[in-house]
């Protein structure tokens, strides 16, 4: 059984807004019946792999090979090039290169793109350094300590009360991410 912590603000005194742990607002109007649904958080936060413009495609690049020098390349060229066909536009010369490239690519394409669970619900960043907070989220850590730091007792995901302000790093998702970025 699932329950919902609800909260009500009153806008009018025709209007009602409710907000629900499952990050949904709705906007009741008061008297007429009709409500207005709002998601709080999209659905989707991130684009697929094909729909990657060069600025995503370099950025992820960035990080796998960091002297790499920008590219033209798209998310959706990515996703359909062949891999030798790609490592040859990208004249990546060092045989680690090429392999960790071609395993990553295969990677992304599995995942059709960075997986959610990579981004820190805070700055929608991929996390170099998860950590679990009370809530059971996982956070960046430089991004939940300045959360604390600015006295939030909250969670910044839920809005429920942290019980605790313990930060655990989550190893497993820490190399789940360098596995596909390589950063280890």
């Amino acid at each position: 059984w699932y329950q919902r912590r609800v909260r009500a603000l009153a806008l009018h005194e025709d209007q009602l807004v409710t907000c629900s742990s499952d990050k949904t607002v709705k906007v009741w109007g008061v008297g007429s019946g009709k409500t207005r649904t709002i998601s709080v958080i999209p659905t989707s936060t991130q684009e697929t792999l094909t729909e990657w413009e060069s600025k995503q495609v370099n950025n992820w690049l960035s990080r796998l090979l960091p002297d790499h020098p920008p590219t033209e390349l798209t998310g959706q060229d990515l996703a359909t090039i062949e891999l030798d066909e790609l490592i040859d536009s990208l004249e990546c010369g060092e045989e680690k290169d090429k392999a960790r490239l071609k395993q990553s690519v295969c990677l992304l394409r599995a995942f059709g793109g960075i997986p959610n669970e990579f981004l820190c619900p805070i700055s929608m960043e991929i996390m170099t350094d998860p950590v679990v907070m009370t809530d059971g989220h996982t956070y960046e850590r430089s991004n939940i300590t300045e959360w604390l730091s600015a006295g939030n007792c909250r969670s910044p995901f839920t809005n429920a009360t942290l019980s605790a302000k313990s930060i655990v790093s989550n190893h497993n998702l820490r190399k789940l991410i360098n596995s596909v970025f390589f950063l280890d």
